[in-house]
């Protein structure tokens, strides 16, 4: 195995990512050598990591180059990071797996515009929020996960990936941010590159390597004005207080953010954005119990829709590791 483990990390996929997530929970690489047991490690590479099986069984012939999709990225101009294509593959055979092992999903139908989302929303909830959110991208055929796992430590991961597999629309969040305002943000303008069509069928996928920076690019601009729109209602929202403690904060946006049917948590950033004082939201959403949750509620989410005698073994360990349900 070790001719594998060599090619595959110039490629950008670890020995550790490759055992806990691709082989067999028995396996042990002195099976790998008999013909037969190789060629069982190859079949889940390839299955998994889409790298051809001639490739593999030619220890001479590097990966590091195989198989690297076409990919958009997102936040750093004329800028493109390789380092994150491991994870956008990983995401994309995670995504594979929950299509085809899913129970029966709804068609891809959204609304024409980021208020009229809202305004859907709104009709069943009092305010736009992580869950309600969610629960609107399942129920229009669009799928959503938490992306878990990296490939290898020093490898970039990304806070958003927009993508078709096939004709289904998938996005794949993986903030290391565990609170649920900060993640309807990043879901918000995901699906606005669905709904922008910035990402089609049969076209690459667009990755966003870190929202918190900030950008020149259109697209970018457009679906942070739409996730604005989406959860507040307002493409530009302002709140001028500079004198808020997070404690008065807390209580604030427990009260005002309900009354605009404003999530209190995305009202406390929408605080902590107009007037620059972070530290001080952080401590408000601590205040209001909102700092954390955000990933059990994305997975939450998709256990629902998941058939689990639909999954292969091999394909229940690997999201498993990559999207822990």
């Amino acid at each position: 195995m070790s001719d594998i483990y060599a090619r595959l990390k110039s490629a950008g996929f670890d020995a550790a990512f490759i055992r806990d997530a691709v082989l067999p929970e028995w396996w042990e690489d002195s099976l790998a050598s008999v013909p037969a047991n190789r060629a069982i490690a190859e079949l889940l590479v390839s299955r998994h990591l889409g790298v051809p099986m001639s490739a593999l069984a030619d220890r001479s012939q590097p990966l590091a180059h195989l198989n690297v999709p076409h990919v958009k990225f997102k936040r750093y101009a004329n800028s493109t990071d390789n380092r994150a294509i491991p994870s956008v593959i990983i995401a994309k055979r995670a995504a594979e797996i929950f299509i085809k092992s899913s129970r029966p999903l709804p068609g891809f139908e959204l609304p024409t515009s980021a208020l009229a989302i809202r305004q859907k929303i709104l009709l069943t909830n009092r305010v736009v929020d992580l869950k309600s959110l969610l629960e609107f991208c399942w129920n229009s055929g669009v799928v959503v996960f938490h992306a878990d796992r990296r490939s290898e430590r020093n490898h970039k991961h990304f806070d958003g990936l927009a993508m078709f597999c096939g004709e289904r629309p998938v996005l794949a969040l993986g903030s290391k941010r565990d609170g649920p305002s900060w993640v309807v943000f990043h879901l918000a303008h995901e699906l606005s590159h669905i709904l922008r069509r910035h990402v089609r069928p049969g076209g690459d996928p667009l990755v966003d390597e870190d929202l918190k920076s900030k950008t020149d690019d259109m697209e970018e601009r457009q679906a942070d004005e739409d996730a604005c729109e989406m959860l507040t209602g307002r493409r530009h929202p302002l709140i001028n207080n500079l004198r808020l403690s997070s404690k008065r904060l807390a209580v604030v946006a427990a009260q005002t953010g309900p009354d605009q049917a404003i999530d209190p948590g995305v009202y406390t950033l929408v605080y902590a954005r107009s007037n620059a004082r972070w530290a001080v939201a952080s401590e408000a959403l601590k205040a209001l119990n909102i700092d954390s949750g955000a990933r059990e509620i994305l997975q939450s989410s998709l256990r629902k829709r998941i058939d689990p005698d639909k999954l292969s073994e091999d394909s229940e360990r690997f999201i498993a590791v990559v999207s822990p349900t």
